[in-house]
């Protein structure tokens, strides 16, 4: 017997919902990105790794260390200084060239594993600083010397071992050389009420999507299978939008940042490996959607599924603890392999396990309402 259509009213209130749910996901995504990407160190040295990984990158923090280097020396005058008197004049033509090969040199530096480890270390400092700041735990807030920066002195200094000016590198450089400002000063007030508000969305902001697609599903009685199918195809969408927004946005901020052409690919490549927690986050969201999806289809009336119930009939009236047995195992091998961050997460565990027993226990009654022991198997 066919469901009653839903009232306008239903109708409206569920469209509602699910279209609310879908921009409130859409918000949540994004705030879930930037707690993760920007509030949690191990993410952001994991990051910083990544980045200096990168072949672009690096060549460009290469030639970023070389610049600091020349600004803050007089590499011609220090080698005329330790040459030979008649080859004293070549200093300058000696220094162009040797800037070329600093380069090259700064790269292989980067490279190795040693000094990517001081990279790492560099990167957690900075960011535990950060964090120490915006919580309001440091003793720096409300100073002139509150600013956060990535300190690359390090990398200077032994990139002047490799040329060979060690010795002395150290009297030469400035107290700002190779200091990247990542927050200043004054803007830590809108630093620590973004932080107060990503915090408290991204405690709540998941749940309230949850709990608006579980209203609309309630409110749905009868068409709960279409209801589940349009939450599907609203999750999918969510997902596609975030990718979209990813490219628009990268594009814009590289656009905006950069002058050079030079500089280009690498800030591309930066944000790229910056929002890969984000494109995660949306792939995600994809797959819940074809999820929902396919539990709509296999409620559905097509014959496929239809087949499908029929064989699996007999299991659900006659074994239904086993039933529960193979979803519960298989949820739990999903919960192993942790192909999302919720999976790690004994909340959000608790709460899909709980769904998946609804949704086991909707799709058994389902199934043996339709077809009840002693039903002809179709020809």
């Amino acid at each position: 017997m066919a469901a009653a259509a839903l009232s306008k009213r239903r109708k409206i209130a569920v469209w509602v919902l699910i279209l609310l749910a879908a921009l409130i996901g859409f918000v949540a995504a994004l705030t879930v990105w930037v707690q993760r990407q920007a509030l949690e160190t191990d993410a952001w040295v994991n990051t910083s790794t990544k980045l200096l990984e990168d072949d672009e990158i690096r060549g460009a923090l290469s030639i970023y260390l070389v610049d600091q280097l020349y600004a803050n020396v007089d590499v011609a005058a220090e080698l005329q200084a330790s040459l030979p008197a008649d080859v004293k004049p070549l200093a300058g033509p000696i220094a162009g060239g040797l800037r070329q090969l600093s380069v090259r040199a700064a790269d292989q530096l980067l490279s190795r594993p040693r000094v990517q480890a001081l990279w790492e270390n560099a990167n957690r400092k900075a960011h535990e600083a950060l964090l120490r700041i915006v919580e309001d735990k440091s003793k720096l807030v409300g100073t002139a010397d509150g600013d956060v920066v990535l300190d690359l002195r390090p990398f200077i200094q032994q990139l002047g071992d490799q040329i060979g000016l060690g010795a002395r590198l150290e009297q030469k450089l400035g107290p700002d050389a190779g200091k990247i400002v990542i927050m200043k000063s004054d803007q830590l007030d809108a630093a620590q009420k973004t932080v107060k508000i990503i915090k408290a969305l991204s405690i709540f902001i998941a749940l309230v999507v949850l709990a608006l697609f579980v209203a609309a599903m309630y409110i749905a009685r009868g068409h709960r299978r279409e209801t589940l199918r349009t939450i599907g195809v609203a999750m999918a969408i969510v997902g596609v939008l975030l990718l979209v927004v990813r490219r628009l946005a990268g594009n814009w901020i590289v656009d905006t940042l950069t002058n050079a052409q030079s500089v280009r690919t690498p800030a591309a490549h930066a944000w790229l490996i910056s929002t890969d927690l984000l494109a995660g986050l949306a792939w995600t969201a994809i797959a819940y959607g074809v999820v929902l999806l396919l539990a709509a289809w296999l409620a559905g009336p097509t014959r496929p599924a239809t087949w499908v119930r029929r064989e699996l009939a007999p299991s659900f009236r006659e074994r239904a603890g086993a039933v529960y047995a193979v979803a519960g195992t298989l949820y739990l091998l999903v919960v192993l392999w942790g192909p999302t961050p919720a999976f790690r997460q004994p909340l959000w565990i608790l709460i899909f396990g709980g769904l998946i027993a609804l949704g086991t226990e909707a799709f058994r009654r389902l199934t043996v309402r339709e077809f009840p022991a002693g039903a002809k198997p179709a020809h």
